[in-house]
């Protein structure tokens, strides 16, 4: 789910070895390349920015935390990457990733073109994100008049789906931070918080379990939708909405609860509906059959917008490119996945529940849920 991007990225974003090991980004490297095979690309250029860096990080770990960054990668697997920043910023910037160095944007066109000196003939691939700026190709392509630029982002992005065991090992770990934070603000507002104070005790939670980016909506009135919270103060509200997303070692978690101190008829048919999307989820059901589950359970209530897209895939992105985005696709063992529930009877009177799960073939693992 897209939600409100800080200016500034902070937090510990630094590269851990027992946590992601080297060799995890070498072995994707050369599944890029296996993946390129047939396409006669001279090299690849990979993009990512502070909003989207699924691609960057899956390769390099790099999170750009002001701006852009770029990764120069060679069919041998060498690699190349620079960073927005003054050179003096790179002894930071060298902290986020397991590459040797960091070399600061001057000229990203020079950069490649230098850099595609030392490769062999044909074309350079590019994996970008949709965030990237529209005439950043024709930027590139410009300044490499002799080096044809193809994209390369729909054949590449599916690499970003599957979990392999080090990502799913990270996930669950960024799930429990999530779940520290989550138990964090239901105790707050148990204890009577407003819902700004509430917001404030879930997020030191969350940055206490080491969560390296936390981004929170919260409902703004008794039982509305959760939105940025850009006013300084509030009184407690009864429902209150909260969606909190902790992103941990470059991979994410997510979960939106609904707080009430009295459950409406509302809350009780979105609580159904989630669980029996739950115990529907296996590997291999389709989406459709899932938002049937949930739309019987949910009766003559109306479907909350936020929880139109029933299922969504999360791990590097808060929202995955999905290969097929209908109501056909199926959930797919070694992935992970975001279930959404969210009933509305009026504009006071909503309820939204998720949980996050990895399906198997005999059911699903829960990771998170809002139920628990």
């Amino acid at each position: 789910m897209r939600v409100t991007q800080p200016a500034v990225l902070v937090g510990p974003y630094d590269w851990d070895e027992k946590l992601i090991p080297a060799g995890e980004f070498t072995g994707r490297i050369k599944q890029v390349w296996r993946t390129l095979d047939g396409a006669g690309l001279a090299g690849l250029i990979v993009y990512g920015n502070k909003m989207d860096n699924a691609a960057l990080a899956y390769l390099t770990n790099f999170t750009p935390m002001i701006a852009d960054g770029y990764a120069l990668v060679a069919p041998d697997g060498g690699v190349r990457l620079h960073s927005a920043g003054s050179p003096h910023m790179m002894v930071n910037a060298q902290r986020l990733t397991w590459l040797d160095a960091v070399k600061p944007i001057r000229d990203i066109g020079k950069h490649i073109g230098e850099w595609a000196e030392g490769l062999g003939q044909g074309p350079l691939g590019l994996w970008a994100t949709p965030t990237m700026a529209g005439d950043l190709l024709a930027r590139i392509a410009g300044a490499n008049p002799t080096r044809p630029i193809k994209d390369m982002t729909t054949a590449l992005d599916p690499l970003l789906l599957p979990k392999s065991g080090v990502a799913g090992r990270v996930m669950r770990d960024a799930s429990s931070i999530l779940a520290k934070g989550t138990a964090a603000l239901r105790q707050a507002v148990k204890n009577g918080a407003t819902a700004r104070e509430a917001v404030v005790v879930a997020e030191k939670a969350a940055a206490d379990a080491n969560a390296s980016d936390i981004r929170v909506l919260a409902s703004l009135s008794p039982g509305g939708t959760p939105t940025a919270i850009d006013y300084p103060q509030s009184g407690k509200l009864d429902p209150l909405l909260v969606y909190l997303a902790v992103r941990y070692g470059g991979y994410w978690a997510e979960g939106a609860l609904t707080l009430a101190s009295s459950p409406s008829d509302t809350l009780k048919r979105t609580e159904a509906a989630l669980q029996a999307m739950i115990a529907k989820a296996r590997a291999g059901v389709t989406i459709a059959d899932l938002a049937a589950a949930a739309r019987d359970k949910l009766g003559g209530l109306g479907t909350h917008p936020v929880a139109k897209k029933v299922v969504s895939g999360i791990g590097l992105s808060l929202e995955e490119t999905e290969a097929d985005p209908s109501g056909v696709a199926r959930l797919e063992e070694g992935r992970i996945y975001t279930l959404r529930a969210g009933g509305r009877a009026s504009e006071s009177d909503n309820a939204l529940l998720s949980a996050m799960i990895a399906p198997k073939s005999g059911g699903a693992e829960i990771l998170w849920s809002s139920l628990a």
